[in-house]
């Protein structure tokens, strides 16, 4: 019997589920950072709660102590040179621009409202895509209050570049879109990785690990910290109190002009 030989051809989904497959490895990969940078900010927000008050609190009130003493020896040696307190201005030179004029956020707005109309998700032409909509437009919401240029320049670079709605249901277009999910999801693990990075490099995480590191020699970084904040606020408060004392030598008129500008 005669039979013609079929020859083999492989089958042409393999490579479709071979980019599944990698768009899953990618997805685990995204919720392990979802969950190392929710339990990262957890413990930060931990030891902030232990350290702030022991430390931070101090930090901050030397700071605000330190300005007003310094805005007062200013405001002192004008009265005593001028026989005058406040600041001194001079007229704006022609170059420097009116601090007015500058909107801050004019840019991550422009860059906001341009993503806010290609990719409402009433704009989508299946579920599919008005759910890939509202994950972006969520994204860009987040940078847009982040008032991030970077990130929201990037989601409007990657809309335009690949933000047509993928139709159908066949090979070509499961390929397409398997794709374009990759591709987002790459983004979302740079971006995890971005503020990963940004949260540790903050100066509570860097007291926390310095804290940690001590505490493994034996050492209590937060009380030796306490004990230096509290000799550093007992010398400011005593400049404060010499700068008290001159202020009271002046004549009266200027003595209330001084203490309104430093607040002593």
């Amino acid at each position: 019997m005669n039979a013609s030989l079929v020859p083999y051809q492989p089958y042409a989904g393999g490579a479709l589920f071979r980019r599944r497959g990698l768009l899953a490895a990618l997805e685990r990969r995204l919720r392990g950072l979802e969950r190392e940078y929710a339990r990262d900010v957890q413990r930060i927000r931990r030891f902030e709660r232990r350290y702030r008050p022991a430390v931070g609190d101090r930090f901050d009130e030397l700071d605000r102590l330190r300005e007003r003493t310094n805005r007062g020896w200013e405001a002192l040696g004008r009265a005593r040179t001028h026989g005058q307190a406040g600041p001194e201005e001079g007229p704006r030179p022609a170059d420097d621009p009116d601090p007015s004029a500058a909107r801050p956020g004019a840019e991550a707005r422009r860059l906001f409202l341009s993503l806010a109309r290609q990719i409402h998700p009433d704009l989508a032409a299946d579920e599919a895509e008005r759910s890939r909509r509202h994950e972006i437009m969520a994204e860009a919401t987040l940078a847009y209050r982040d008032n991030d240029d970077r990130r929201l320049q990037w989601l409007l670079e990657h809309w335009q570049a690949d933000g047509e709605a993928i139709l159908g249901f066949g090979y070509g277009s499961q390929w397409m879109r398997t794709n374009r999910q990759i591709a987002w999801v790459r983004y979302r693990i740079r971006e995890l990785q971005y503020s990963l990075a940004q949260l540790h490099s903050s100066p509570a995480a860097r007291i926390m690990h310095e804290h940690e590191a001590a505490r493994s020699s034996g050492r209590n970084l937060i009380l030796d910290m306490r004990r230096q904040i509290l000799s550093e606020l007992e010398e400011a408060y005593r400049e404060a109190d010499r700068l008290r004392a001159a202020i009271n030598d002046l004549p009266p008129e200027l003595r209330a002009a001084v203490d309104a500008e430093c607040g002593l």
